[in-house]
């Protein structure tokens, strides 16, 4: 191609693009003389073979994997599957630049920064820039040539710091998963490749795949379909919302296979729970919202449980203008549920007295809705037995107390709380101290006075808003206040913004507690 002119040196210039074809059983070979070259797979696999005069490098490259083919090397590629394998190769030479003056670093060149062994890599907007490069003709436009050139740069720069950056560590891997938990949140209804989200992990699928069952106690498969289970309760609750429409916003094209999938899962039909989830529910109990709230429901209209301290007379007017078809209620007064009962069904929960396991299968019974809280449930279950394991392999048998940290003070739950008792000393098997058996809720105002108590270790549950300088001043203090020679640990769960007892607040517990025990084992 003929380049238009540019003044001043240019280390990397881009020279062609080039598309080739591989078919098994004819392999082809490539020789770079004197300029280099980045290879991109579009599709499938592809075995390189890279002769330089170092020693040679042989390895795979996956799909939407980079690999730089040095000058003066031979490189052969091979198709070792049955499909036919699209290679895109960027060819570019690199200027040699004037010898620097005294005192001055000298330039690097491609060859002194080359991978000791093959090294394919992966940067998020290749596809775009490989669009781009095929777009070119025998004569291309200054501006284009320009954007090509800052692409080269852009791939060229990502492969140093591939080559360069330390080897992965567990806390690199433990994001990795977090974000990839993240993207699946937010684009469950859009097709996602896991095998591809895997492979740009930068650890190999089978360790991506470990890693993310170690975090979420799920496979991503799994966690995916989880997701698209629990966002289409939602959907079809609210009775607005056809099967159709529901598969699709879900990310399933084929409505059919949706419907079996969510029968499969649900123990029963998109169209029964429809049905049944359309009840319009007053809820007079905040706590009530995270029961619901995994049965896939809100509330048609809902009141805080002090409602009977704060104007109870408009309360009742608005629930009878609301017209709900049942009312669920914490434990109240023979006159008011009389004067509730006069609008509609009442069911009176004592949710302090039993588990909220337990509740939460009352609820769907009410609600004909038992399958898909057992569902639920079940999923639970798989990510506490995970968040066991980390448990035990952590923290061992180490007694931790659990402590509230607010405004003004701190609260020290202990084993006679059901609230959090269930969920660390029975649930995640938390080893329980001496004092915390004794005590319910003890609210204090310093931390000096839970240092008084037999236990060396303590788990914060802190607001999200809460900063690390806090945090680590906590530490700081816990620490001078506890001056034996046992080591001191201290556990923080910053995303303890809703304390009530229901099952959306202990799933979080539940994954911020694997969370911070992996970093804990890096």
């Amino acid at each position: 191609m003929r380049q238009p002119d540019l003044n001043g040196p240019m280390n990397l210039t881009y020279r062609s693009t080039e598309e080739l074809k591989i078919v098994k059983g004819q392999p082809i070979h490539i020789h770079t003389a004197t300029e280099y070259a980045f290879a991109f797979v579009m599709q499938h696999k592809v075995k390189v073979t890279l002769r330089t005069s170092r020693k040679p490098m042989i390895g795979n490259a996956l799909s939407g994997e980079i690999f730089l083919i040095p000058a003066h090397c031979q490189c052969k590629l091979e198709q070792t599957a049955s499909q036919m394998v699209t290679i895109i190769v960027i060819r570019f030479s690199q200027d040699t630049p004037q010898p620097q003056a005294k005192g001055k670093a000298d330039y690097q060149t491609m060859d002194a920064l080359l991978s000791e062994d093959f090294h394919p890599f992966r940067t998020p907007q290749v596809r775009s820039w490989i669009h781009d490069f095929m777009s070119e003709n025998e004569y291309v436009e200054t501006a284009l040539y320009y954007q090509l050139q800052s692409h080269l740069y852009a791939i060229a720069a990502c492969y140093l710091e591939s080559v360069q950056k330390p080897k992965e560590t567990q806390t690199d891997l433990i994001i990795f998963v977090e974000q990839a938990r993240q993207l699946m949140l937010e684009q469950y209804n859009h097709p996602l490749d896991i095998e591809e989200l895997a492979k740009s992990s930068g650890s190999s699928p089978s360790r991506f795949y470990m890693a993310f069952k170690e975090q979420t106690g799920l496979s991503p498969h799994k966690y995916m379909t989880k997701i698209r289970m629990d966002a289409s309760l939602h959907l079809l609750a609210g009775g607005t919302t056809s099967i159709v429409e529901a598969a699709h916003a879900v990310g399933y094209l084929d409505e059919y296979y949706f419907s079996r999938l969510f029968k499969k899962h649900m123990g029963m039909t998109p169209t029964e729970y429809t049905a049944r989830a359309k009840k319009k529910v007053a809820n007079l109990n905040g706590v009530f919202a995270g029961d619901l709230a995994v049965l896939g429901m809100t509330s048609y209209i809902s009141f805080e449980r002090t409602w009977r301290e704060n104007n109870p007379e408009l309360v009742l007017e608005q629930l009878a203008i609301a017209q709900p078809e049942l009312i669920i209620s914490g434990p109240t007064t023979d006159e008011y549920y009389e004067k509730l009962s006069e609008i509609a069904p009442v069911v009176v929960l004592h949710w302090k007295e039993y588990s909220w396991k337990e509740r939460l299968l009352d609820i769907s019974e009410l609600l004909g809705l038992t399958s898909i809280a057992e569902w639920w449930l079940s999923y639970y279950d798989m990510k506490v037995e995970n968040a066991r394991r980390h448990v035990k392999n952590v923290l061992g048998n180490e007694p931790f107390l659990v402590v509230h940290a607010v405004e003004g003070g701190f609260y020290l739950f202990g084993m006679k709380s059901r609230k959090l008792r269930e969920i660390f000393y029975e649930d995640l098997q938390v080893t329980p101290p001496s004092p915390a058996k004794q005590i319910s809720l003890m609210k204090v105002d310093k931390l000096e006075e839970i240092a008084e108590l037999d236990c060396e270790n303590v788990l914060f549950l802190m607001h999200s808003s809460t900063t690390e300088a806090f945090c680590v001043e906590l530490e700081n203090q816990w620490c001078v206040l506890k001056p034996s020679r046992l080591k001191k640990r201290c556990l923080f769960l910053r995303e303890y913004d809703s304390p009530l007892y229901n099952p959306v607040v202990n799933e979080s517990l539940v994954e911020q507690m694997v969370k911070q025990l992996l970093v804990r084992m890096d």
